[in-house]
């Protein structure tokens, strides 16, 4: 059966090759209740990239261990909030995301955002490759980078095979290896806890101290806000008749519990062995203070869980293919975002410093996504999905271009030797390094697309 506009949609099925393309899921293959996205984002976020994307706060970004648990949190929930919100459009329409935003930018309007939503499939193709290989190359002694390449190439080409299965599949091994995963943790967590230095203090002070604190803030906003154009991909065969606040308010407790919990314990572990974390990441901390008992089913795991969370990188991809009219099969996109994905991987891992290719990426992320959700959010839920593509795409572009005046450049390029100026030095200067992108990109997102339509009296 073709994927692409099948009429019959076969049933969705642990172990077997999902059928459906980007077609509508009809009433009758609906199934599930809105409980089981929290479960499906908790997988999603049950990994290392969660712990590691914390542990930023406290090794880079000079943040102590409660204040950077607070930004965190704030930073999480707002964040997975909008999640929720576009998790509704999934039941309403039975569509993907990308497909769901042609009544709202219309047909070619919608194949920017299918193109940026690539982009970020594959980004996190690569980023989840190279956490799990670094995890990997930890089994065999620790961070070599010609030993972590050959095992992107190896977790690229495990993460492609797998990743032709569909929906069902992944739900079920997102939500029982979520559970494993977090049982290991929290072992971990538990033998780690007396070294840890609890009350350690923010070493960023003084007017510079706000700065750090939004910068902690959009990371981990951003962290999530990379998920938007993936959201109703999941919610999607979910009966029509599920309620509003259910399908919102799962996606967000399971976002927001594992970086939580996940947040605390990466903060927590560069204060055991600050100069170790800087240098080779915080794996690293966890190799040299934990007993091999422990730390080796942990590593393992992180591997297989940043597979699994591959399959919702390739999944999407192939779904966003298709949306872009490329006529692919599953396993012609897996093939396609892996060998991308893998470049890109290689680049972070033999040329650039990964944690700085990881900031670039998050920061490149909600440049345009917050403002393209505040767009879908307001058509959706105020004017009722009365399209008007002009209007919605001019509201999108305005938002991402406000935002590029409020980027901190020279911490995107931090990894040049000789670093330009840049046009807005004194403005983020001024903000003491404070990275307002995304916040901004909403509010002028939201405020241009509402004055357009009620101009419009609708």
């Amino acid at each position: 059966m073709s994927e692409i506009g099948a009429a019959v949609v076969e049933a969705d099925e642990f172990g077997k090759v999902e059928s459906s393309g980007i077609e509508p899921i009809p009433a009758g293959a609906r199934h599930g209740r809105p409980r089981e996205l929290g479960f499906l984002w908790a997988g999603a976020f049950l990994n290392y990239a969660s712990l590691f994307t914390a542990s930023l706060l406290t090794t880079y970004y000079g943040l102590g261990v409660w204040d950077g648990l607070a930004a965190t949190a704030l930073g999480t929930v707002a964040a997975a909030l909008v999640l929720g919100l576009l998790s509704n459009t999934g039941p309403r329409s039975g569509e993907p995301q990308i497909v769901f935003t042609r009544r709202i930018f219309g047909l070619r309007g919608s194949y920017l955002g299918a193109a940026l939503t690539l982009f970020l499939a594959i980004g996190w193709f690569a980023v989840d490759c190279v956490i799990a290989a670094q995890a990997g190359a930890q089994l065999f002694g620790g961070a070599n980078r010609l030993l972590t390449f050959g095992l992107v190439l190896v977790i690229a080409a495990v993460s492609v095979v797998v990743a032709v299965y569909g929906h069902q599949t992944i739900k079920v091994l997102e939500t029982y290896g979520a559970i494993v995963f977090a049982v290991l943790s929290v072992l971990l967590f538990a033998f780690l806890a007396p070294q840890f230095h609890w009350s350690q203090g923010p070493s960023a002070g003084g007017a510079d101290y706000p700065g750090a604190f939004v910068l902690g803030f959009m990371t981990c906003f951003a962290l999530v806000a990379s998920w938007y154009p993936f959201a109703s991909d999941y919610s999607r065969y979910l009966p029509a008749s599920s309620s509003t606040g259910a399908v919102t308010w799962w996606p967000l407790v399971g976002v927001a519990l594992p970086m939580l919990l996940l947040g605390l314990f990466g903060l927590l572990l560069p204060t055991i062995d600050a100069k170790l974390a800087a240098g080779q990441g915080v794996l690293a901390v966890i190799s040299a203070h934990a007993p091999a008992w422990i730390s080796i089913p942990f590593f393992l795991f992180v591997v297989v869980g940043e597979i699994w969370a591959n399959y919702l990188d390739v999944y999407t991809a192939g779904l966003v293919t298709l949306a872009m009219g490329i006529r692919l099969r599953r396993w012609q996109t897996a093939l396609g975002c892996g060998l991308l994905g893998t470049a890109l991987a290689a680049y972070a891992v033999l040329v650039s410093d990964f944690h700085l290719a990881y900031e670039d990426f998050l920061i490149l992320t909600y440049l345009w996504a917050p403002a393209w959700a505040a767009v879908v959010l307001l058509s959706f839920f105020v004017f009722e999905g009365r399209a008007r593509p002009l209007p919605a795409l001019l509201a999108w572009l305005a938002g991402t271009a406000a935002s590029l005046l409020f980027v901190n450049y020279d911490n995107l390029f931090s990894n040049l030797v000789s670093k330009p100026s840049f046009f807005n030095d004194r403005l983020i200067q001024g903000l003491h390094g404070a990275d307002l992108s995304g916040l901004v990109s909403i509010a002028i997102a939201a405020l241009v697309y509402w004055g357009a339509r009620r101009l419009r009296r609708e």
